[in-house]
């Protein structure tokens, strides 16, 4: 949704599963910039005025298959390689935000440069790294949030993300990767088609401006977030309102009214919510993921409408986008598998995108094949910060490379029901699944075992 503080996976109640792979500690910034205390009354940019009206909950079609029209020939170089990846597998944003906000357009592509040889090395210094999201160049078309950014406190341009990125552009380098922060990716093309699954160019220069590597992966986003299953009107900004309505009379607010009369409610001012900056409540006493999972527990138990047979997706997206879509989700592996039912993550002790499932809960500190166990109590399971987390830790190089950059983004970790979130491996190494083509990065296949945690030479 780190600053932006970590990572965004769902909208209303936040989800993400982070499973943990690198000691090092993740970048000082992942999410959006910190809301101001009093946003200033909403002002409606004349540049961003369209005819664009967001999706009902039930008119969302089926996400396209395949691979986008299109897509540019890629392969790795002779000189260097590039792996890139989303930081979280998906990023939704909700769908209007005329009343209230949770999540803007906020995508973080990832890159890490290797110059290949007999003794490969992670490069930073000496290149340029460029992005492309494809068919997604005017986001500005397909959601009113420019429109209503400036009484959240943000004045942007038209198609300008908060961290000053549009779909295209340069990449900052790091330590040890490139990352482009805050890209407002949509879910809907150029062409107005509805895609969760866009994807995303990444071409690699040397000094002389020569390209020497380059990849495509998924750039995932998605607005299929289900409020009017139960918040039922007859539009989305019915829904919000009602949603508003509802908070007022449960927590004696006057939420409603502030919207309704210019100033739209960023949550994150009073619930502490890290994917937008924001570590501490104030004037609360429960994060945003916390109230929203806590208070909704029971409600889902009641519910008199027909929710998702995944009842995660009644809130995350969804039954169409369907995010959980990688190895462990076909073997039968569920959300709730990792993260627990909706009463644990509503545990007030639980820090939103910190403290998540860890990998070694079933692959064990030297992350070989899984145990075939099942989370009993994910409350027992989290990682310590959120340096354990699976998006930010690395293995394989002496601790170098990425778990994310060989095994896929959380939620997408190869090979994935989705043909896209396989093609930067295929194109790689000839097949889908983790890279474990050594000559991807060796010019030659190392003598002897491979290890995840072999150490610097």
């Amino acid at each position: 949704m780190r600053s932006l503080g970590l990572t965004r996976f769902g909208g209303l109640a936040i989800l993400a599963i982070a499973c943990s792979c690198s000691r090092t500690p993740p970048p000082t910034s992942d999410r959006a910039p910190a809301i101001p205390e009093s946003p200033p009354a909403a002002e409606a940019n004349a540049e961003t005025e369209s005819t664009w009206t967001p999706l009902r909950s039930a008119d969302y079609p089926a996400p396209p298959t395949g691979l986008p029209a299109g897509l540019p020939p890629t392969k790795a170089g002779d000189t260097h390689v590039v792996l890139a990846w989303n930081d979280l597998g998906m990023h939704c944003y909700q769908a209007d935000f005329s009343r209230f906000q949770i999540l803007p357009p906020y995508n973080v592509f990832w890159a890490q440069v290797v110059a290949r040889g007999e003794k490969p090395a992670i490069v930073t210094e000496g290149i340029q790294v460029d992005y492309g999201t494809l068919n997604v160049a005017q986001p500005e078309r397909h959601t009113n949030f420019w429109k209503y950014a400036a009484g959240y406190g943000w004045k942007l341009r038209p198609g300008v993300g908060l961290k000053g990125h549009r779909t295209s552009g340069t990449m900052e380098a790091a330590a040890d990767h490139f990352v482009a922060e805050g890209v407002p990716v949509v879910d809907f093309t150029d062409a107005g088609g509805w895609d969760p699954f866009p994807m995303f160019t990444v071409s690699v220069k040397d000094g002389r401006g020569q390209t020497v590597a380059e990849t495509l992966n998924v750039a995932p986003a998605s607005t299929e977030m289900a409020c009017d299953l139960c918040h039922t009107a007859d539009t989305m900004q019915g829904t919000m309102a009602a949603i508003l309505k509802a908070h007022d009379a449960n927590e004696k607010t006057d939420l409603l009214s502030q919207a309704e009369s210019g100033k739209p409610v960023m949550c994150s001012v009073c619930h502490a919510d890290p994917a937008m900056g924001a570590t501490e409540n104030k004037d609360c006493e429960r994060t945003l993921s916390a109230a929203m999972h806590g208070f909704h527990a029971t409600k889902l138990a009641a519910a008199e409408v027909e929710l998702p047979k995944n009842q995660c997706h009644a809130c995350h997206p969804g039954p169409k986008t369907n995010c959980l879509r990688d190895v462990m989700s076909q073997s039968g592996i569920t959300c709730t598998n990792c993260h627990g039912g909706m009463e644990d993550l509503g545990d007030p002790a639980r820090t939103p995108w910190v403290t998540m499932p860890s990998c070694t809960t079933c692959h064990g500190e030297a992350l070989g094949e899984p145990a075939m166990a099942r989370i009993r109590q994910p409350n027992e399971h989290l990682t310590a910060d959120a340096s354990a987390l699976y998006r930010n830790r690395k293995a394989h190089g002496g601790g170098g490379i990425y778990c994310a950059a060989c095994h896929g983004s959380p939620h997408a970790v190869t090979p994935t029901a989705t043909e896209r979130d396989n093609e930067q491996a295929v194109r790689l190494q000839g097949h889908a699944g983790p890279i474990d083509q050594c000559t991807v990065c060796h010019r030659e296949k190392p003598d002897g075992k491979f290890w995840h945690h072999k150490p610097a030479e």
